[in-house]
């Protein structure tokens, strides 16, 4: 393997189906068509723009600043319940034996940001990035 093949396998974190390389930015129509339906819903009553007005940059969000987000999403109390609730304990599983398929974005992927908190792994995220 070369030098640049290696940097971009440090740099890719694997994801079923979305081949995204961690600080690069895509637009809306790069997207897998199941990402893209997951920010479709995001946006059918929450924003005045439209998807395609965002850039969408592929982020590790680190288990610190995933914790910081649920609690600000679930608060401390529901946050240890839904360690418990077995939809998350199967999702859990489920990436550790299969993987995971898409990364979050948004506030689409609530379930895979608990999940990943509670693998203590960084969450594969693609953060919006509103276009100038």
């Amino acid at each position: 393997m070369n030098l640049q093949e290696n940097i971009r396998r440090i740099l890719r974190e694997e994801t079923n189906k979305f081949k995204g390389v961690v600080g690069e930015s895509y637009e809306f129509n790069e997207l897998p068509e199941q990402t893209k339906q997951d920010i479709e819903v995001m946006f059918e009553d929450n924003y005045d723009e439209g998807p395609e007005d965002y850039l969408y940059e592929y982020v590790l969000i680190s288990p610190e600043e995933n914790e910081e987000y649920l609690f600000s999403v679930f608060g401390e109390w529901d946050i240890e319940n839904a360690k418990e609730d077995p939809y998350i304990r199967k999702l859990v599983r489920d990436i550790k034996k299969r993987g995971l398929d898409y990364p979050a974005v948004g506030n689409e992927g609530n379930h895979r940001a608990l999940a990943y908190y509670m693998m203590n792994k960084p969450l594969p995220y693609l953060k919006m990035i509103p276009k100038q």
